[in-house]
């Protein structure tokens, strides 16, 4: 008994802390103060709206790293976002190629073919993992900002920057138990004139393949079908991340989805 009035007084005590500074804990349990709010609506209110996003059925992108000329990965994805399908074609990765069909988001169960091959029991399991490594990475970097308001998102104002001829909302996201390296920390800049975040710093997790790195992204973006998605990244360094001939798509032929013949690169 007296550790659990201990444990209620020191929720007790960390949400009055928090109310004082002004952030809120809501609901789900993340901490958001209301000018990062602010910010993130108005932000996805002119990417389009979250209605807009909501609508949004399938999304065919591709994920292209590219550093002094050399393409160093090349990812090709297809999401249905109603129905919790994904495929996923990697190529170059140790000299093969291998697709990947899966069930994200009930089980993260799928199918996994190399070179044509299904693959079976834990080299498959194995691949399957690194296809769902994949699909919240690159889809991250497709929609980053569409997610702020996501379960386990907290949202903190840092005030403004100036830069160049433009005034930045900088927002800090970071996360509770959620995601696969939920120690992330980003920075987002958001143009009080396009109200587009533009740039993002971020550290990495210590738990992630690159541990404490930091760096830095110039966004750029296209509209499709009134919703705004990233184009390309560039850093400082001159790297970019492309996503490749994004569309925003009404209808799937389910055969992509099925089929592993039938190849992205037909999907018209």
């Amino acid at each position: 008994m007296a550790a659990e009035l201990m444990r209620r007084w020191i929720a007790g005590a960390v949400l009055g802390l928090l109310l004082a500074g002004g952030t809120r804990l809501n609901a789900e349990g993340e901490n958001r103060d209301p000018k990062a709010v602010e910010v993130a609506r108005t932000m996805m209110q002119a990417m389009g709206g979250e209605d807009a996003w909501n609508a949004v059925h399938f999304v065919r992108f591709d994920f292209k790293i590219n550093a002094g000329g050399t393409l160093k990965q090349d990812n090709a994805h297809l999401w249905d976002r109603k129905d919790g399908r994904y495929r996923i074609e990697r190529t170059g990765k140790q000299e093969v190629d291998f697709f990947t069909i899966a069930d994200y988001e009930r089980d993260k169960s799928g199918s996994v073919y190399v070179n044509g091959k299904k693959l079976e029991g834990d080299q498959a399991r194995k691949l399957l993992a690194d296809a769902y490594r994949s699909y919240i990475n690159d889809t991250w970097w497709l929609c980053m900002p569409w997610k702020w308001m996501a379960t386990g998102a907290n949202l903190k104002y840092l005030g403004t920057k100036a830069s160049g001829r433009e005034t930045f909302d900088v927002v800090e996201i970071t996360f509770g138990h959620v995601g696969l390296t939920p120690g992330d920390t980003y920075r987002a800049f958001v143009s009080q004139k396009s109200h587009l975040m533009t740039l993002w710093e971020y550290t990495l997790s210590p738990d992630s393949p690159v541990p404490l790195k930091k760096d830095s992204w110039d966004w750029e973006y296209g509209d499709f079908h009134g919703v705004k998605l990233a184009t390309n990244h560039i850093d400082p360094n001159k790297v970019t991340i492309n996503m490749g001939d994004v569309r925003v798509l009404d209808q799937v032929d389910d055969g992509f989805f099925t089929d592993p013949a039938r190849m992205l690169s037909g999907l018209k």
